[in-house]
């Protein structure tokens, strides 16, 4: 019997979790074949391990040293995949590493990590030139990010974006600009500023410099850039007007309706310019092992398909608790559309599905910045590997 161990690190604090399976016989002509295995931790990161156990059937297809994001794993697809066993359903062994979105980009690009989970403020790197990693499929249509504001500074609950574009310049925003949030505050100058002359468009402050352009003094929204983590520790301070957050920060916020109103959110105000979290593999890897990537898929589009169906949340969040370290109230299941298997089957099925219209928005979304035009970039068709998402759901 192996086991299973999986080790939560926090704050350099580890705290163990054991579980134990059996690998089951193996199945004929081929057919997937069941494995379990260990767990290992690595610093500053959670890692679950499906082990290396010298007496795994010879028929395994290998191991896939996957990244998820921290926090919120209740809807989290690659933490489903492992808490499901659906590795051992499709024969392959784990390695999963809870860690940043910056982080996983990065162990990806090394070739330190083989797939991982990307939202779109990482996305970029698909464009880029000489990319190391290509996209596998889209993974929910996220609502998570929104604009919170401090009450009392005349923004209402989703303030219309025309007297949104009046109110805001001036308050002094805190947000993470290199990942999802900045993303989001982009989309949303851009939509307050449709068909303004430049001398009326909204600005502030990017990474790169002034976005979209550095205008009039009284049109500048004044931007703290700080992680998405350090958020709520920033809004103690009463100079600091809104912020743009997500997950379990984002909760734990707008739970305290005396003090905060939500002013904006994808869904509300940026329907048109939805961008969805990815999940990247390392090029290198895939061309070497297609047939796990294609198991890994097949397991990830059946641990979407469950997370799809309401009946399955409140087991998906009793599932994550314990390894989150969080409170079942720190979720959101109304955080994203979860994709089922039929609406990956219905978005991938040709080439003008929805799908390719949602990952067209994810490059149009970063033209502009980090050097990307759409001269220079790479095309949609250039970096997404499309035949794993069509064979996932084939059936």
């Amino acid at each position: 019997m192996k086991k299973t161990q999986m080790v939560i690190l926090a704050s350099l604090i580890s705290i163990p979790f054991i579980i134990s399976g059996c690998a089951k016989k193996a199945p004929e002509s081929g057919a997937a074949s069941p494995e379990t295995g260990t767990v290992a931790a690595e610093a500053g990161s959670t890692s679950v391990d499906s082990g290396t156990d010298t007496a795994a059937p010879a028929q395994s297809l290998g191991t896939v040293h996957y990244g998820i994001h921290q926090g919120g794993s209740a809807f989290s697809a690659g933490f489903l995949l492992s808490e499901l066993k659906l590795n051992e359903k499709y024969n392959f062994d784990i390695k999963m590493t809870v860690t940043t979105g910056p982080n996983v980009f990065s162990a990806l690009s090394a070739g330190e990590m083989d797939i991982g989970f990307l939202g779109n403020g990482m996305a970029w790197h698909y464009f880029e030139k000489d990319p190391k990693i290509a996209i596998l499929t889209i993974d929910n249509l996220t609502n998570d990010d929104r604009l919170i504001v401090r009450k009392g500074l005349g923004i209402e609950e989703y303030e219309p974006l025309e007297t949104l574009g009046e109110k805001l310049p001036g308050m002094t925003l805190a947000c993470d600009l290199t990942t999802t949030p900045g993303t989001f505050l982009k989309s949303l100058v851009n939509a307050i500023n449709k068909d303004k002359a430049d001398g009326d468009k909204v600005w502030y402050e990017d990474i790169e410099g002034a976005y979209p352009l550095k205008g009039a003094a009284d049109k500048e929204i004044p931007i703290l850039n700080t992680t998405n983590a350090n958020i709520t520790a920033v809004m103690q301070d009463k100079s600091i007007d809104c912020c743009i957050t997500y997950g379990n920060t984002k909760m734990a916020i707008q739970r305290d309706t005396d003090n905060y109103v939500i002013a904006a959110t994808t869904f509300t105000h940026l329907s048109d310019t939805v961008t969805p979290s990815t999940w990247a593999v390392n090029k290198e890897f895939c061309e070497k092992n297609p047939e796990l990537v294609q198991a890994f898929v097949n397991a990830l589009v059946e641990a979407m398909d469950y997370r799809s169906n309401k009946d399955n949340w409140d087991e998906c969040i009793k599932l994550a608790v314990p390894f989150d370290q969080l409170s079942p109230e720190d979720y959101d299941p109304e955080a994203a559309y979860w994709l089922s298997k039929a609406d990956l089957k219905e978005y991938f099925s040709d080439d003008n599905g929805q799908g390719f219209t949602y990952l067209q928005q994810i490059r149009a979304s970063h033209m502009g910045n980090n050097g990307l035009d759409d001269a220079t970039a790479l095309k949609v068709d250039e970096v997404f590997y499309k035949d794993f998402i069509r064979n996932a759901t084939a059936d």
